[in-house]
C-alpha cells in the first residue's frame, strides 16, 4: 500500500480474519439460496472499485488524501475499540446460529467499521510521514459500505417484499393474459389455466432480480461516479425493469403452460430467467451511460491547495496510539476464537447420548409408492438424505417426506426452510394452526421416545387434510417445545447451551381421511408405533 509498517503483519492478520468470518458465515447463503447467489461476485467487485478509483484518481491527478474535514483520530479509535467489543458477542451467537439474519448484519457492520478504522488511521500516518501511496484511503471507503449489498435482507422484509411482489406479479399477469383471450386465475403464488396450475416460485417473483439489479445500480453509480440524485434514480429504474421484465416472463411462461402444456414450461424456464437478467443489466448500463454524458463535469480540484492540506497532520500521540493498538486487538481477536471455541467444546463434551431412530416405511402394502422429490427442492435444501412416499388404506390416505441433515453449520439454516406454514402457504393453501407443538410417545420400557409436532388443517379444499410436522435435532437433550421453533429465545437458549449444529431431520405426514383433528391424531399416533425404527 506504501512505505510503512503501520499496518503490520497483526493488522493484515487481524482484516484477513475478519473477512474470512464474515464470508464464511455468508457462503451459506450465497449457495443455498438463489436470491443471493450473486454475492459471490460482491467480492471480487469491491476489489475491482478500490482500483478503479485508485486508477481514475491518479489520471485526474487528485490527491483524494487530504481531506478538510477529517473525522477525530479519537473517534475513529473509539469506533475500533466498539466493534472489537460487540464482534465477541456476535461471533458467540453466530456460532451456534449461522445464517442468523439479526447478527449477520451486526457482523457485517462490525468488519466494515474496523476496515475502515484501521484504514483511516494508516492512511493518516502515511499522510503524517510524507510517503507516498498507490491508493488513499477514499479509494476503500463505498467499496467497503458497498459489500453490505450482499448481506441477506432481515427476514421480515425479505418475506413481505417476495409475497408482496409475487402476488403482485401473479396479479397482472392474469390481467394480461385476459387480454390475449386466455383464461387464468391466481391463487396465492399458483396460477391456475385450462391445462393446470403453473406454481410461481420465488426467483420468478422479482426479488432475486430486484436484489440483483440493486446491487449492480450501486457498482454503476461509483463506477461512473454519478452525483446521489442520479444513483437514486438509477436505483428506481432497476427496480422498474426487474418488476417489468418479471412480469413479461411470468406471463409468457402461463401463456406456454395455457397453449402447450405444463411439460413444456421446463423448454422455457430457464432461458426466459437469463434474458431478464441480462436485459436488467444492459439496460441499467446504457442508463448509467445516458446519467454520466448528462452530468455535469466533474471540477478538478486545486491539487497544491489540497498538498498543501496535506500536511496538517494528526497528532504524534494518535500515530503513536495506532501503533500500539494493534497488539491489543490482535490477542482480542485470538482470545475471542479461543473463548468461542472452549465454551461450545466443553458443553458438547457433557451432551448424553441422543436417541437413534428411523423411519421404516410400509413398502409391503400394495399402495405404497416413492415420489421424487422436485430438483427445484433438492437444490434449495441441500439434503443429505431425502424420501418421499406415499400409501393409504380402506379409509385414509397417507403421503410423508423425510429428510435429513447432518451434522454442519448448514443443517439448521436449511431445515428451517421446509416448514409447511412456508411450502404450503406458497402453493396458495390456506393453513390453520390446531396445535403449535404436540409430543407423540413411542416405543416400550427398555426404548423410549418423544417426537414433537406441530398440526395444521388445510382450510381450502373439500375433504378434511391435516398436516404433522417434526423438526429433531440430533441430540436427546436438545429436544423440547423451545427446540423446534426458530425464534430469538430459542436460539439464544441454544447459545446459552453451548450448543453448535449437531443435525437436523425432520418428518412431515400428510393425511386426508379422518373427519376431525382428534381422529386425525388419533390415526398418526397408531401409524408412528409403526413406521419409527428405536435403535438401541
Amino acid at each position: 500500500m506504501f512505505r510503512s509498517n503501520a499496518i503490520n503483519w497483526r493488522g493484515f492478520v487481524v482484516l484477513g480474519w475478519l473477512w474470512f468470518v464474515l464470508i464464511n458465515e455468508l457462503r451459506v447463503e450465497w449457495t443455498v439460496n438463489p436470491q443471493y447467489g450473486y454475492g459471490w461476485a460482491v467480492p471480487f467487485l469491491c476489489a475491482y472499485l478500490i482500483w478503479e478509483n485508485a486508477t481514475k484518481r491518479r489520471l485526474n491527478n487528485v490527491n483524494s488524501s487530504a481531506e478538510k474535514r477529517r473525522l477525530p483520530s479519537s473517534i475513529v479509535l473509539l469506533l475500533i475499540f466498539l466493534g472489537a467489543l460487540f464482534y465477541a458477542p456476535t461471533r458467540l451467537v453466530l456460532e451456534a446460529n449461522p445464517g442468523w439474519r439479526l447478527f449477520s448484519w451486526p457482523l457485517a457492520l462490525e468488519v466494515a467499521v474496523i476496515t475502515l478504522g484501521l484504514l483511516r488511521l494508516t492512511f493518516a500516518e502515511a499522510s503524517n510521514l510524507n510517503l507516498q501511496s498507490r491508493f488513499q484511503y477514499r479509494d476503500f471507503v463505498f467499496p467497503i459500505c458497498f459489500f453490505l449489498v450482499a448481506v441477506p435482507w432481515p427476514t421480515w422484509l425479505e418475506h413481505n417484499v417476495i409475497q408482496g411482489l409475487t402476488r403482485l406479479d401473479a396479479s397482472g399477469s392474469v390481467e394480461l393474459l385476459g387480454w390475449f383471450g386466455i383464461p387464468a386465475m391466481a391463487h396465492g403464488n399458483v396460477i391456475e389455466v385450462a391445462t393446470g396450475p403453473v406454481g410461481i416460485d420465488e426467483a420468478c417473483s422479482g426479488i432475486r432480480s430486484f436484489q440483483a439489479t440493486l446491487m449492480i445500480s450501486l457498482f454503476l453509480g461509483e463506477f461512473y461516479q454519478l452525483s446521489i440524485s442520479r444513483r437514486a434514480a438509477l436505483i428506481f429504474a432497476g427496480f422498474s425493469l426487474s418488476f417489468l421484465f418479471n412480469l413479461a416472463r411470468m406471463t409468457l411462461l402461463v401463456w406456454v403452460a395455457a397453449t402447450k402444456g405444463i411439460s413444456a414450461i421446463a423448454a422455457w424456464h430457464d432461458p426466459a430467467g437469463v434474458t431478464i437478467l441480462l436485459g436488467c443489466f444492459f439496460g441499467l448500463w446504457g442508463l448509467g451511460m445516458l446519467f454520466k454524458r448528462n452530468g455535469r463535469p466533474t471540477k478538478q480540484p486545486n491539487v497544491a491547495a489540497e498538498t498543501t492540506s496535506e500536511q496538517v497532520a494528526p497528532p504524534p500521540i494518535i500515530v503513536a496510539k495506532f501503533r500500539t493498538m494493534l497488539l491489543p486487538l490482535f490477542i482480542w481477536m485470538v482470545l475471542t476464537e479461543i473463548g468461542i471455541e472452549s465454551w461450545y467444546r466443553w458443553h458438547e463434551a457433557r451432551l448424553p447420548r441422543a436417541t437413534e431412530w428411523t423411519v421404516a416405511w410400509p413398502t409391503n402394502s400394495p399402495t405404497f409408492k416413492r415420489g421424487i422429490l422436485p430438483a427445484k427442492t433438492m437444490e434449495i435444501l441441500r439434503f443429505d438424505e431425502g424420501q418421499s412416499v406415499s400409501w393409504s388404506d380402506a379409509e385414509q390416505m397417507w403421503s410423508a417426506v423425510y429428510l435429513r441433515w447432518n451434522p454442519g453449520r448448514t443443517a439448521l439454516h436449511l431445515a428451517e426452510n421446509h416448514t409447511p406454514a412456508a411450502c404450503l402457504t406458497a402453493t396458495g393453501r390456506t393453513l390453520k394452526v390446531i396445535s403449535e407443538l404436540k409430543w407423540f410417545d413411542l416405543g416400550g420400557t427398555n426404548l423410549s421416545l418423544r417426537l414433537p409436532f406441530a398440526i395444521y388443517e388445510v382450510t381450502d379444499i373439500a375433504k378434511p387434510y391435516y398436516v404433522f410436522y417434526c423438526l429433531w435435532d440430533d441430540r436427546a437433550s436438545a429436544q423440547g417445545f423451545k427446540t423446534t421453533g426458530l425464534k430469538f429465545d430459542n436460539r439464544m437458549a441454544s447459545v446459552r447451551a453451548g450448543l453448535r449444529n449437531p443435525g437436523q431431520r425432520s418428518l412431515e405426514i400428510a393425511l386426508i381421511g379422518p373427519d376431525n383433528a382428534d381422529a386425525a391424531e388419533a390415526a398418526l399416533r397408531e401409524e408412528l408405533a409403526k413406521i419409527i425404527q428405536i435403535k438401541n
